[in-house]
């Protein structure tokens, strides 16, 4: 049975296209960081649709608070590089911008000819998005690679830590 998307999760798609654009092509670094506030909005928005609950409100704290604020605090940190950078004309070379646009649509064709044989799930367990079953998922079958990650965020720290200290 095929199913189609409901009309609440067209529009958030529509908004979510729209506003990744807007981080793409606003020539503002706050205005395109906004734009990205609401993309990551929209997609918490769609996680919820989904029943992932748990993923939509890690979205919102995470990268909607956490790493936004990061992106503003650079910004306005480096608000004065951006000006300087932005009064050098472009340098872009015309076939290596053409051979990037022919390599994105040919992903594009790539990807609609893989998801076009693709067929729905049949359904979904109770416990999909819930915060028991991503622990049991995390601590139990990927226990390994969660503990490796998390090695390598201590040695990145430690690593960041050494060398700011050696500069200073």
């Amino acid at each position: 049975m095929l199913t189609f998307a409901t009309p609440a999760q067209l529009i958030l798609g529509l908004i979510l296209v729209m506003s990744s654009l807007g981080v793409i092509l606003l020539r503002k670094p706050v205005h395109a960081s906004l734009s990205f506030l609401l993309t990551l909005l929209t997609l918490a928005t769609l996680y919820l649709q989904l029943s992932a609950e748990f993923i939509a409100v890690m979205q919102i704290l995470v990268y909607a608070g956490a790493i936004l604020v990061i992106f503003m605090f650079v910004i306005v940190l480096f608000q004065d590089a951006h000006q300087q950078i932005s009064s050098y004309p472009s340098k872009s070379y015309f076939p290596l911008l053409l051979v990037a646009g022919l390599s994105l649509f040919g992903a594009f064709v790539f990807l609609g000819e893989h998801l076009i044989g693709m067929k729905p799930s049949t359904g979904v367990s109770q416990a999909f998005g819930k915060v028991q079953s991503l622990g049991e998922t995390i601590y139990i079958e990927f226990f390994f690679p969660f503990e490796a990650v998390i090695l390598l965020f201590l040695v990145a720290i430690i690593g960041s830590l050494y060398i700011a200290k050696k500069e200073s």
